[in-house]
């Protein structure tokens, strides 16, 4: 008897837990990420245009105090070494590194990489 109380205590407990967390996504997400790795895959759109909306989603996940997922930074930085625009890309490099300390070693072979290499 004292086993079947226990683990309905616990069950209980998890159940409230459970319903009272928030559904608040891990990552803000929007299109404009999934288009600019899609364009960028098959060659196709205006840089410019993919680094703006990148940009702006950006400042809506962080206007909603939520961060973007992995691997942006380092996307929105590969696109900036397109358009030649090096501390940019330097910015957005480190950036992924701080938010995602797994990718530092990444970053820090593209930052060596594509600072000495060149347009790549």
């Amino acid at each position: 008897m004292k086993n079947i109380f226990l683990g309905l205590t616990v069950t209980l407990l998890m159940t409230a837990c459970a319903s009272s967390s928030s559904n608040k996504p891990l990552y803000y997400w929007d299109s404009a990420y999934d288009k600019s790795v899609y364009n960028r895959l098959n060659k196709d759109g205006d840089v410019d245009k993919e680094i703006q909306n990148m940009e702006k989603m950006a400042q809506k996940a962080y206007e909603k105090q939520q961060k973007v997922p992995p691997g942006f930074h380092a996307h929105l930085g590969l696109l900036y070494h397109h358009v030649g625009n090096m501390p940019k890309m330097q910015e957005n490099f480190q950036k992924e590194a701080e938010l995602y300390e797994e990718s530092r070693t990444y970053m820090e072979f593209l930052l060596k990489s594509k600072t000495q290499g060149g347009k790549k």
